[in-house]
C-alpha cells in the first residue's frame, strides 16, 4: 500500500499511511508485535497521532515551534534520541562477538543458590464449617463421615468438594488448590500435608477456619533448577550485562576523550552569572 494514501481526512490537517505507520514504529519492538496483532490498537494509535499532528499544525501557526523553551526542549529531544541509536548501533554489533552461553554456565555456579526451587506441593481440599445449630464435634464427626464415604469409593473427591465444601474459591474447582511451596498453608494444614503420601486423604484437620479434608496429589522435593531450564534467562541476563558495560564504556571515552578541551574561563564566567538568554 502507498504511503501517501490518506487514512484520516480532517479539516485541518490529512494522515497518512506512512505517517501511522512511523508512529507504530516508533513504538518498542515487543510492543509492535501486540499493538500490529490488534485491529483495536492499531486504530488508536491511528487517532492519537493524528490528534497529535492537529495540535502540532495549530502550534505551528501560532509560531510555538520558536518559543526558546520548546526549541531547546526539541533540541534535547532529537539529541537524545540520536544518541540512544548510537548507543544500540555499537551495542549491537560489539554484544554479538561475546562468548554468551559460557557466561550463562558460570553464572548458573555463581547462583545456584538464588535457582533452588522449594519443596511444592499440589493439593486439594474439602472445608467444612458449622452449620446453623452445630457444634464443633458435629462438624468433626461430619468431615469424617465424609472422608470414611470418600475411601470406600461412595463419593468421588471432587464431587463431594464441589458439593460440600464452603471454600468457594476452589470448590468449583473440585477442591483443587493447585501448585503451591511449602509454608504457604496455615501450620496444622501443613503439618498434616506432610504426613500424607500422593493419593492420601488426611484425617479432618483443624484450622481456624474449619475443619479440611486434605488430598495430597503431588509433592516435588525442593530442588535445584537444571542449566537447560534456566539457559536462556542466563543468556539474556549475559547479554544485558554486555549490553551495560558497553554503553558505561562507550560514556567514558567520550566524557574523559583528552582532545575534549573544555574553555574553564568561558565555563566559569557563565557560572558566576547563569543567564539563558544571550
Amino acid at each position: 500500500m502507498d504511503d501517501s494514501q490518506v487514512l484520516i481526512d480532517g479539516p485541518e490537517v490529512d494522515l497518512t499511511l506512512g505517517e501511522l505507520r512511523m508512529a507504530l514504529r516508533a513504538a518498542p519492538e515487543n510492543v509492535q508485535k501486540l499493538i500490529l496483532s490488534q485491529p483495536r490498537k492499531i486504530r488508536e494509535i491511528m487517532d492519537s497521532t493524528y490528534m497529535t499532528k492537529v495540535a502540532a499544525t495549530r502550534a505551528r501557526k501560532k509560531g510555538l515551534q520558536k518559543d526558546p523553551v520548546v526549541t531547546a526542549q526539541i533540541w534535547k529531544f532529537t539529541e537524545n534520541i540520536l544518541a540512544e541509536a548510537e548507543i544500540a548501533d555499537v551495542q549491537k554489533q560489539m554484544v554479538q562477538k561475546a562468548d554468551y552461553e559460557g557466561a550463562a554456565r558460570e553464572m548458573y555456579i555463581t547462583e545456584k543458590d538464588r535457582l533452588k526451587v522449594p519443596e511444592t506441593f499440589a493439593a486439594s481440599h474439602i472445608l467444612l464449617v458449622p452449620e446453623s445449630g452445630e457444634t464443633d464435634e458435629d462438624v468433626l464427626k461430619r468431615a469424617s463421615k465424609l472422608r470414611e464415604d470418600i475411601v470406600q469409593g461412595k463419593l468421588d473427591f471432587k464431587e463431594a468438594a464441589r458439593q460440600y465444601s464452603k471454600d468457594t474459591g476452589s470448590a468449583a474447582a473440585g477442591g483443587s488448590l493447585g501448585q503451591f511451596k511449602r509454608g504457604r498453608m496455615v501450620k496444622p494444614f501443613e503439618d498434616a500435608l506432610l504426613k500424607l503420601k500422593p493419593g492420601e486423604i488426611s484425617e479432618p484437620v483443624k484450622t481456624r477456619f474449619g475443619y479440611h479434608l486434605i488430598l495430597l496429589e503431588k509433592r516435588i522435593p525442593e530442588h535445584t533448577k537444571s542449566f537447560e531450564e534456566v539457559k536462556e534467562a542466563l543468556i539474556q541476563k549475559a547479554k544485558n550485562n554486555v549490553a551495560h558495560e558497553i554503553k558505561v564504556d562507550y560514556w567514558l571515552k567520550v566524557k574523559n576523550d583528552p582532545e575534549a578541551k573544555v574553555n574553564e574561563e568561558a565555563f566559569k564566567a557563565f557560572t558566576d552569572e547563569p543567564i539563558l538568554t544571550p
